[in-house]
């Protein structure tokens, strides 16, 4: 084998071999540290969620971030507290063509560790989870992957990653905390073992694009908490495709979750196929759609204002959550003297269905709302070239389809390196 191969093939071995949970108290407090429990019902992170990598020499660059937070339900829900929450993800990335070899190799590599405090929904009782960033305690490798570049437009990727790095991204809701407006309800609530935030998954894509279109399609495994057992415990499959038009300054073609062009609207269908549903943690087989409508325009002083629709369903009988819409604003420079400043609003509307929520909390179904929703106003204030401060407040209706109206509010401090 190469001498520059051999690296690669190590870093994925190694991945594949599932490190997460190795670290003994973090795994404590992880309701599935043994490997049999129920993979927490959990949105996802906000798409790609590293910054900018910085280089360290030809090829190979490194970025890392921390957030922490403190988390507070002042109403509501189940009762009233606080909990903090911190991740933080460091990862390398080196490029083939830039290390002098071949053109369009990127491997990518990153750790990622979440600390809690408690658990969040013992206090708002809400299922949409209102922070993007809680889960069990646990130290994990996120990311392990290979992209080859074949031409300007058509791409392939294999390794550990995050579905929702590449399928069902919103860009104009990365700011918002409700973890609704990451990735679709429909799927995480439905599909526990989602390979996504917090257990990403192996799987391998193939993704084109053009000026005016993107399509993709992707297999991830159905079972992401048990890395080493690859599709044997099923799989999840999606396609996605999209229109693009008109240009925005921002605009990056090599971004693989192709949210470019100043108006954007894509598609996307899901089958998730479980052979063993009885085993603890997976659920039945099931398939689902979604979609995703965004705008953007220029206004006057600098400032810039973005809208997004999301959508998605999932309508078998026994699914908690049949339908989901989302929708929001984001005003970039919001004030003068702060153009690094974003300000955002949303709402996030899951539809429940009584009889499926009843069951997993064991109360008749006539006392289950018919769905929750998240109201959320969030401001992000650069303070510094890698410190931001983001202040949120989410009002939620009917948490858990069973709860008081909750009052969230939360308290972020997001810090990148390098």
């Amino acid at each position: 084998m190469r001498s520059y191969l051999r690296p690669l093939a190590t870093a994925i071995l190694f991945a594949c071999s599932d490190l997460s949970l190795a670290h003994p108290v973090m795994a404590e407090a992880d309701p599935a540290a043994d490997g049999n429990g129920p993979i927490p019902n959990i949105n996802a992170l906000s798409a790609q969620y590293l910054p900018a990598y910085s280089r360290i020499v030809d090829g190979l660059s490194w970025a890392g971030h921390v957030d922490s937070e403190i988390f507070s339900n002042y109403s509501g829900g189940v009762r009233r507290g606080s909990e903090p929450n911190l991740v933080g993800q460091f990862g390398l990335e080196y490029d083939t063509r830039k290390a002098g070899l071949w053109r369009g190799g990127k491997l990518t590599f990153s750790v990622m560790g979440i600390y809690s405090g408690g658990v969040q929904p013992d206090y708002s009782g809400d299922l949409q989870t209102a922070s993007n960033i809680w889960a069990p305690s646990a130290l994990r490798i996120y990311d392990a992957a290979y992209r080859q570049r074949f031409t300007h437009w058509l791409n392939a990727r294999i390794g550990i990653t995050d579905i929702n790095y590449y399928f069902d991204v919103t860009g104009n809701a990365l700011q918002l905390v409700n973890s609704s407006f990451g990735i679709n309800p429909t799927l995480t609530a439905n599909v526990p073992g989602t390979a996504t935030f917090p257990y990403s998954g192996l799987g391998a894509m193939i993704g084109a694009h053009g000026a005016v279109w993107s399509g993709k399609a992707g297999v991830f495994q159905g079972d992401p908490q048990h890395r080493g057992s690859a599709f044997e415990r099923g799989y999840m499959a999606l396609w996605e495709g999209g229109i693009h038009w008109g240009e925005k300054g921002d605009d990056d073609l090599d971004n693989d979750a192709d949210d470019y062009g100043k108006y954007v609207l894509k598609v996307g269908v899901w089958r998730y196929e479980q052979p063993h549903p009885d085993l603890p943690g997976l659920s039945p087989s099931t398939a689902g759609v979604y979609a995703v409508a965004e705008g953007n325009w220029e206004l006057s002083g600098g400032r810039d204002l973005g809208a997004f629709v999301q959508m998605g369903g999932a309508p078998q009988d026994f699914n908690p959550v049949p339908w989901y819409l989302g929708l929001g604003l984001r005003l970039g420079h919001p004030f003068p003297g702060r153009p690094d400043d974003s300000l955002s609003v949303g709402m996030a509307r899951a539809w429940l269905r009584s009889s499926a929520v009843a069951a997993g909390l064991g109360v008749a179904a006539g006392a289950v709302h018919a769905a929750e929703t998240a109201y959320e106003i969030t401001y992000a204030a650069k303070l510094g070239p890698h410190l931001t401060l983001q202040p949120d407040i989410q009002y939620i209706t009917h948490p858990g389809g069973i709860e008081p109206n909750a009052t969230v509010g939360i308290l972020r401090l997001h810090i990148e390196f390098f």
